[in-house]
C-alpha cells in the first residue's frame, strides 16, 4: 500500500506538501517527551515513501520582524528556495553553517539580492550574525510525505502492516537541533486508545542571545 500523510494543524509553515485523502486505516502517533508531555511541532517524515522528484517552484518565506525569524521554523522540500525579507527598520546578516546548507546573506535591509535554494535534505539552523537572539529552523524534506504534530498528535494515513518507517525531528532534541530519530511504526507500543507512542527526549529552548554560544558563528562584521 502506498503511504501518505494527513496534515495535522500546526504552527509550522508547510508550503508544499503532497497528500491524499485519509483512509480508514490511518495510524495515529502520540508523540511525548521524557516527562510524558505531548510534543507539538515535531516533524514526521515517512522514509520509505517516494523521494521528491524535480525542484518545487514556489518560494517559502522566513521574515524578520522585531529581531526574530517569523515563522521560527518551516518545512520545505528538497530543492525548494527560501526568501528572507527583512521587515525591521534595521539591517540583518542571516547565515547558517549547518551541514545540509551553509550560506550567508550579508548585512541588508528590505529584501536580499536572491533567495537561497536548499538542495540537500536535512535540518538547517539559521541565525543573524548581528543579533544572537535570532534563531530559526528549516526542515528540508527528502520524501514526498511528511507532517507535523499538533499537541502531540500526528496522523499517518497508512496501515501499520505496511511497516511505515519514519523519522522525527524537533528543534529542542536532546541530541542536537540538527539530529533526527528513526522508528519502525509497527514496533512501537500502543496506548489504551490504540495510538502508537513515540517518546523523544527534549531539552529547554536555547536562551535568547545565545546563537553564537549554542551553534557557533562565522565572525561578526
Amino acid at each position: 500500500m502506498r503511504s501518505y500523510l494527513k496534515i495535522a494543524k500546526s504552527t509550522l509553515l508547510c508550503p508544499l506538501i503532497l497528500v491524499s485523502p485519509v483512509q480508514a486505516s490511518a495510524v495515529t502517533l502520540n508523540i511525548i517527551d521524557q516527562h510524558q508531555q505531548p510534543v507539538s511541532n515535531a516533524v514526521i517524515e515517512i522514509l520509505n515513501s517516494a523521494e521528491i522528484k524535480g525542484s518545487p517552484t514556489n518560494i517559502a518565506v522566513i521574515d524578520q520582524i522585531n529581531k526574530a525569524f517569523v515563522p521560527e521554523q518551516i518545512i520545505i522540500q528538497q530543492g525548494q528556495a527560501v526568501d528572507f525579507p527583512n521587515s525591521d527598520n534595521i539591517r540583518h546578516h542571516v547565515y547558517s553553517f549547518s551541514e545540509a546548507k551553509t550560506f550567508e546573506l550579508k548585512l541588508y535591509a528590505d529584501k536580499p539580492e536572491k533567495e537561497i535554494v536548499f538542495e540537500q535534505p536535512g535540518v538547517v539552523v539559521v541565525g543573524c550574525n548581528i543579533h544572537d537572539s535570532m534563531i530559526g529552523y528549516i526542515y528540508v524534506a527528502e520524501h514526498q510525505f511528511f507532517t507535523s504534530s499538533d499537541l502531540g498528535v500526528a496522523h499517518i494515513a497508512a496501515s501499520a502492516e505496511s511497516s511505515p518507517q519514519i523519522s522525527i525531528w524537533h528543534p529542542y532534541a536532546a541530541n542536537g537541533a540538527e539530529s533526527r530519530q528513526t522508528f519502525e511504526v509497527n514496533q512501537l507500543e500502543k496506548n489504551a486508545t490504540g495510538e502508537y507512542i513515540v517518546e523523544i527526549e527534549l531539552t529547554p529552548p536555547p536562551p535568547r542571545d545565545s546563537f553564537e554560544d549554542t551553534f557557533g558563528a562565522i565572525g561578526h562584521h
